[in-house]
């Protein structure tokens, strides 16, 4: 049973469907929780700027929160990217993701916005190195979580969001696992210290560019051995895709030797058992 989703996006930044919208749609599928995570403020991205007023949407969420009290918790929450500013105070939590490889010359250049983009930054600024690029972004989701320190790890292997359907990296060599692992390994060190979470995040599936998960199911095995916390999300972008893929995704933890997930449950981040 999966009582919530903690990784959510609404017409705040890039989701499709109000933050109303989404409660009612978290309602309507049974769950007792929903938190609420819209992008930081981006403004050096035109494609996804973020949330601009931050008050505007701490408002909005709290409002929420109040007419829905009787049947739905509903958290404060923002997914916090490196780049950005330090957010606002108030905030129940934070998802922290990398979207961005470090900038040139006041450039900023997304690892998710297309295939064609990623492949343009790395022949412009990679010359076609291709673990240059992905050392690059591992390097700096640790610097993120090392420094800020969110309760929520987002979309730890974002970089490979392309390769199943525009395969450009060899994500099964030795090489490209070492990086990875080296950096969730990291990871997993610096979040055990705080209380944090990985998330297993169900996104790239809805958005039909991957059909796993992240991570990938190497790093799940390591997550699992040294007993990290993982909680699934579907960063779900609009009401239809809240709880998407969740029951596949268990059966995936199951078979890896997972036996439970933190969930957001009763307005707390809990240990719930399969």
């Amino acid at each position: 049973m999966f009582y919530s989703n903690a990784h959510t996006h609404s017409t705040w930044c890039d989701g499709k469907d109000s933050l109303l919208a989404m409660a009612e749609a978290a309602i309507q599928i049974g769950f007792t929780d929903i938190g609420f995570t819209s992008h930081s403020s981006a403004p050096f991205d035109p494609s996804c700027p973020g949330v601009s007023d931050e008050a505007g949407y701490q408002k909005e969420v709290h409002a929420v929160q109040e007419q829905f009290k009787d049947y739905l918790t509903v958290r404060l929450g923002l997914e916090w990217d490196y780049y950005s500013p330090q957010p606002q105070v108030g905030y129940d939590y934070f998802v922290g993701s990398v979207h961005y490889l470090p900038p040139r010359d006041g450039v900023y250049r997304s690892v998710d916005e297309s295939p064609e983009s990623l492949m343009e930054t790395l022949q412009d600024w990679y010359g076609g190195d291709k673990l240059k690029l992905v050392q690059d972004y591992y390097d700096t989701v640790v610097t993120h979580i090392k420094e800020h320190q969110p309760k929520i790890v987002g979309h730890f292997d974002l970089i490979t969001k392309f390769n199943e359907k525009a395969p450009w990296l060899d994500d099964t060599s030795s090489a490209y696992q070492k990086i990875a692992l080296t950096a969730l390994d990291n990871v997993i060190d610096i979040v055990q210290t705080y209380d944090g979470l990985v998330e297993v995040n169900t996104g790239a599936i809805s958005r039909h560019w991957r059909t796993q998960p992240y991570p990938d199911c190497f790093l799940l095995q390591q997550l699992q051995l040294r007993e990290c916390p993982v909680i699934v999300t579907s960063d779900s972008h609009e009401t239809t895709t809240l709880n998407y893929h969740f029951k596949e995704t268990e059966e995936l933890l199951k078979s890896l030797g997972f036996t439970s997930t933190v969930q957001l449950k009763d307005g707390e981040f809990q240990k719930i058992s399969f």
